[in-house]
């Protein structure tokens, strides 16, 4: 304590008296504005502990959280794992919309792009072709309004090979600005061995319109002998059906399922789409780990020891009654919650106590069986509420239920106001630990100012004691040197 300190004492305090700095110290720590005083401190340090602790579950609240918006997304119930017996020939993949199911495919022909290659105009692409005027390309794709659009290029007596083929490649790329897609057409230009060679950036039976001043297509090679290789479109057989497409990126034949031709074979590939179990597993595994160290971070807190010990130690936030609800609460909605419309249990999907302390456990087995038979009812369990745009839980007039985690995020967002306005449960903890806080330390503030003025009296008290003391000793020194004077002139008379 900054008032209980021997700084103002002075060090020839008690020459007389003997009462030291020491023993002023030791009489101020009898008051009790210093019993006071070490009470308010012991008291603030207790509530420090409990908000150090509720500062520590709000940690592991977030974490858990965490782990439970991970169990609320349909990637983690409908990723779809995918297999093929030949991915040289062909590969597929599926969305969480994707069925579940296996397809037999053959590939006759693949997709190819069409490209027009110019006659050698030059003998290096950097040197100055001399030619101006304006090149027009139509594009091979029609745009969103089924048009095909044109493009011109200007050129002057001082562009190269490669400067024209600069200038064709930046019109080639879609563009988006304020929201808007413009498309690009769709020709890419490269030079090789001085011939300017066009080729479509999109694959299929597709043409490339060249046009525009005659003296500008004929000075790039691009006029009538220019060499034409048509594209083409894919071919290829889906459980016996034969398909055409103009692409070997296959996306609409069925829904949610893309189909990657890679070679023309005449062997059959079979290919799979199944629900892929080891993302919801470790997810489900994740969220209970984080939930058991959560409860014993709780119950620790909540411990009340051995009351029969009279040494007993007990956790900083026993008999907290905010935390008691808290685990009661998330014990209850994790193990029985009541999930409107569906038959499954906590059980059901393999979440159960292990042991008496409330230890859950996860039988993988039991949660892969559920899950293969029926994954939409398992992710409906977990989470089939719909979510605002902050992440607030709603029931839609649609007939959504909400799942057991739905539920757990929604109790959690009061808890930790995540997802709430208001203050949450923590923050009003917290305010409430700092406001008493703030109340014991100008208490603390007072009693020191009363200490400091209990040194004061003492430290005049016993320095007019030394005074007089000092007084005394001088006088009674003074009264026996003149006895002694006395005495002595007697003496000699």
């Amino acid at each position: 304590m900054a008032s209980l300190t021997t700084d103002g004492i002075s060090t020839t305090l008690g020459q007389y008296s003997g009462i030291t700095a020491s023993d002023i110290i030791s009489l101020l720590k009898s008051s009790a504005a210093y019993q006071n005083e070490t009470s308010a401190q012991n008291k603030i340090s207790s509530i420090q502990t409990q908000e150090n602790a509720w500062n520590a579950i709000s940690t592991q609240l977030t974490l858990f959280s965490t782990k439970v918006k991970a169990l609320q997304s349909d990637d983690t119930y409908l990723t779809k794992a995918a297999t093929t017996t030949d991915s040289s020939i062909a590969t597929i993949s599926g969305t969480t919309s994707a069925a579940q199911d296996t397809y037999d495919l053959k590939v006759d022909q693949l997709a190819t792009a069409t490209s027009i290659t110019g006659t050698q105009v030059a003998t290096s692409s950097k040197t100055k072709l001399g030619i101006s005027g304006t090149l027009t390309l139509t594009s091979p794709d029609a745009d969103n309004k089924g048009n095909l659009a044109t493009f011109d290029i200007k050129l002057d007596s001082s562009d190269t090979l490669n400067t024209v083929a600069a200038k064709i490649n930046a019109l080639t790329a879609d563009t988006t600005a304020n929201g808007t897609t413009t498309q690009g057409s769709h020709v890419r230009a490269s030079v090789v061995d001085n011939h300017l060679v066009l080729t479509s950036t999109t694959t299929g039976a597709k043409t490339i319109g060249v046009s525009g001043d005659s003296s500008v297509v004929d000075g790039l090679g691009l006029g009538s002998s220019a060499k034409t290789t048509s594209g083409q479109n894919s071919k290829f057989e889906l459980d016996g059906m034969t398909i055409e497409r103009d692409s070997n990126t296959i996306t609409d034949v069925v829904d949610g399922t893309t189909f990657n031709l890679n070679k023309v074979s005449d062997s059959h590939v079979t290919l799979s789409l199944t629900n892929d179990t080891s993302k919801i597993v470790s997810a489900v595994q994740d969220m209970v780990t984080s939930y058991n160290s959560l409860m014993k971070t709780i119950s620790s807190d909540l411990d009340v020891g051995d009351p029969t010990q009279s040494d007993n130690t007990t956790g900083p936030l026993v008999g907290d009654n905010d935390l008691i609800h808290l685990q009661s609460t998330l014990s209850s909605l994790i193990t029985n919650p009541t999930v409107a419309g569906s038959t499954m249990n906590a059980n059901s999907v393999g979440i159960s106590f292990v042991d008496k302390n409330g230890t859950l456990g996860v039988d993988s087995d039991k949660l892969k069986v559920a899950i293969s038979n029926d994954p939409t009812a398992v992710k409906d369990f977990f989470y089939s509420a719909k979510t605002t745009a902050s992440g607030l839980v709603t029931i839609s007039s649609s007939g959504y239920s909400q799942g057991v985690l739905d539920l757990v995020n929604k109790y959690l967002s009061g808890v930790t106001g995540a997802l709430t306005a208001n203050k949450s449960i923590i923050q009003i903890k917290t305010d409430g630990y700092q406001s008493q806080i703030k109340d014991l330390n100008s208490q603390i503030k007072d009693f020191e100012s009363t200490l400091e003025m209990q040194k004061q009296q003492y430290i005049d008290t016993f320095t007019r004691l030394d005074q007089a003391m000092m007084e005394g000793e001088s006088e009674l020194s003074y009264f026996t040197s003149s006895s002694s004077a006395l005495n002595s002139s007697s003496n000699k008379s």
